[in-house]
């Protein structure tokens, strides 16, 4: 039950994200924006770790994958999305990056033993896509002459985030999910923030009441909270079970307007969630059935060994 609320407000924390980007990009330069979110988000981190006196690692080999981790699930990801979302609209951001899961269940069947590619799995993922696809059908306007690369952008966002999460998935788990988050962060603040130095103007930076809130938005919530949550979860669920938030979370962006704004709700949003939830549904029982078929496997593989 409480694996169920925390992947469900995850999805409303990420739901939302989407807005805070934009809303953020529109007084702050892409790479400059992400590197200040994870700036503050690395200190939030680094704060608490200290006050819960948690332990660093300081062995070679995990501090390397640390660093690979942060290349593919923050650097590469961020810059992927920030880049990419100038170009595209949101809804078409969102279709886009909700082929997260796919590249997620391709790496975990290669990387993790226990989690093997089915064809129900594939069918549920299919159905979870093809449901966001439903959903922003009339929302997918490209939105400049850049807007192809802001499309291959998105999509390769989805599969350097999708590797991340099966290396940590891999490697990781034993990790406090704040101490990895604020080792992540720093890092990728590192490498984003220089490379913003490098190639953004400053002077373009206007720190707005909209821009701030989205910036802190995006930090404490978005960033700090959502990853420690999902690290926390990642040790506890099939990286592919997951992964699949990444279906409901335009979903839930789309409600948000709904609720907020009062954005249409139309037949084509309606049949759209559901088919996002009938392959969450399809993908959560291959997963589980997999899951014990693998753990019977094990036992008995165990037994004739003895």
């Amino acid at each position: 039950m409480l694996n169920f609320f925390l992947v469900a407000l995850l999805c409303l924390i990420w739901g939302s994200t989407w807005l805070g980007i934009k809303i953020g990009l529109e007084d702050f330069p892409p790479f400059l924006s992400a590197g200040l979110r994870f700036v503050i988000a690395a200190l939030v981190l680094f704060l608490i770790a200290k006050v819960q006196k948690a332990r660093f690692p300081k062995d070679l080999s995990t501090c390397f994958r640390i660093c690979v981790t942060t290349i593919f699930m923050y650097v590469a990801t961020y810059i992927l999305v920030y880049w990419g979302a100038q170009y595209i609209s949101s809804g078409l951001a969102s279709v886009l990056f909700s082929t997260h899961p796919f590249f997620v269940a391709l790496f975990a069947h290669s990387i993790l033993s226990a989690e093997r590619f089915t064809l129900a799995k594939g069918m549920g993922l299919f159905l979870g896509v093809a449901g966001v696809l439903v959903i922003f059908s009339e929302r997918l306007g490209l939105g400049s002459d850049l807007a192809f690369w802001g499309m291959v952008a998105l999509v390769a966002s989805a599969a350097t985030s999708g590797y991340a999460a099966v290396l940590v998935k891999r490697h990781l788990t034993e990790l406090s999910p704040i101490v990895l988050t604020s080792m992540q962060m720093t890092l990728a603040a590192l490498i984003i923030l220089s490379l913003g130095f490098l190639t953004e103007d400053i002077r373009a930076m206007r720190f707005t009441p909209s821009s701030v809130g989205s910036l802190l938005y995006l930090s404490l919530v978005g960033s700090a909270l959502a990853f420690s949550l999902y690290y926390w979860l990642l040790r506890r669920m099939e990286a592919t079970r997951l992964a699949i938030i990444a279906f409901a979370t335009p979903v839930v962006a789309l409600f948000l307007g709904w609720a907020t704004y009062g954005e249409k709700v139309d037949i084509r949003t309606l049949l759209g969630t559901a088919l996002v939830f009938l392959g969450i549904y399809i993908v959560n029982y291959s997963s589980i059935r997999s899951s014990k078929l693998w753990n019977l496997t094990r036992k008995r593989e165990t037994g004739k060994d003895k």
